[in-house]
């Protein structure tokens, strides 16, 4: 089977993935079932080619490993692949779509992440989890206290310091088996808050002697978390034309509506990694909180912008911002520099 093609698409699955080989006239030569096992070995029998697979479950994995075998390996999201099923969804017409869509003049593709981009997703993706079920356990704890007439101020902070209390005060109306209870969401959220901690201290372990991890937080905004997280989505800063396609990329960029001579402008597209476009969304309210007081270039830019449009506006706005400043720091491998 060393015969030359020019691409190679798989669509993966668990245990059976279905190969897909197209010759140098795009026409389809090979389109058959693999097994897990199998695939590699069958990979191997391929002259180095280009081999495209979705951006989904396990694809970061099957790249790295493909990738060992001397092929080019891309990963396309599945939303551009969708367009291209013709016929029934079944595993024979994807494979076929994928291939496809990857011909495309405006295709865009997903860089293989590192295994050390996959250690510190895979932490960011478990701290996103304990947040989630931290507040879930807060909030079933205040309204639970709300049913027995103890009303707690917002913020974890407060409900912390004030638990202890509530719990050793007798005249509080709580019966034994409501203190009970209440005492063990107590724990459970202390031990969600030593979990992720846990998770954040393993995090900057990962990523502390990492030089573009230290030249990401000197950026207003940008913090320990905001850093990983985009250094684990996006790698190589240079994979992206320049800081507005990045932006795009992140879904901070408004949608398009245009037809003949009427183009309108919408929202922010929202595309992407979601994860990412709300940590820096929280990020620029931070610095827009401070920038009243300074007299730097981006402060003074905010002034201005802050004065004629609406706060929502000027917080996207700075996210896309940073979202460019970030790309232009990881492209050229320097500090941000404040003028």
């Amino acid at each position: 089977m060393n015969t030359k093609h020019s691409i190679i698409s798989i669509d993966l699955a668990k245990n059976i993935f279905q190969v897909c080989a197209l010759n140098a006239h795009n026409k389809v030569v090979i389109n058959k079932k693999v097994s897990r096992k199998k695939l590699l070995a069958t990979l191997s029998q391929f002259e180095p080619t280009e081999v495209v697979m979705e951006a989904c479950y396990s694809a970061h994995h099957w790249g790295r490993a493909i990738a060992v075998l001397g092929h080019t390996v891309k990963l396309i999201p599945p939303y551009q692949v969708k367009p291209f099923v013709v016929g029934n969804k079944n595993d024979h017409n994807d494979a076929i779509a994928i291939a496809e869509a990857a011909h495309r003049p405006k295709a865009s593709f997903v860089p293989v992440k590192t295994l050390e981009q996959q250690d510190i997703q895979s932490l960011q993706r478990i701290r996103e989890r304990l947040i989630r079920q931290r507040s879930a356990t807060s909030n079933q704890l205040r309204g639970l206290l709300a049913e027995y007439g103890i009303i707690l101020p917002t913020g974890l902070y407060r409900l912390r310091k004030g638990l202890p209390d509530i719990l050793e005060d007798a005249q509080q109306p709580l019966t034994p088996v409501a203190r009970k209870f209440i005492q063990m969401l107590y724990q459970e959220l202390l031990a969600y808050d030593k979990r992720i901690q846990e998770t954040e201290n393993e995090t900057i372990a990962l990523l502390q002697t990492d030089e573009d991890y230290q030249r990401l937080q000197t950026i207003p905004g940008v913090g320990p978390i905001i850093a990983a997280n985009m250094l684990a989505a996006v790698g190589d800063a240079k994979y992206f034309k320049n800081g507005r396609q990045m932006a795009a990329w992140i879904g901070l960029t408004p949608k398009q509506h245009a037809s003949g001579e009427i183009s309108r402008l919408s929202g922010i597209s929202k595309r992407g990694n979601s994860h990412l476009r709300r940590l820096l969304i929280h990020g620029a309210c931070t610095v827009l909180n401070w920038s009243g007081a300074k007299t730097d270039k981006l402060s003074l830019w905010l002034q201005a912008l802050s004065a004629r449009a609406h706060p929502c506006k000027v917080i996207v706005a700075l996210a896309n911002k940073l979202a460019r400043i970030i790309w232009a720091v990881l492209a050229h491998k320097q500090n941000y520099q404040a003028t």
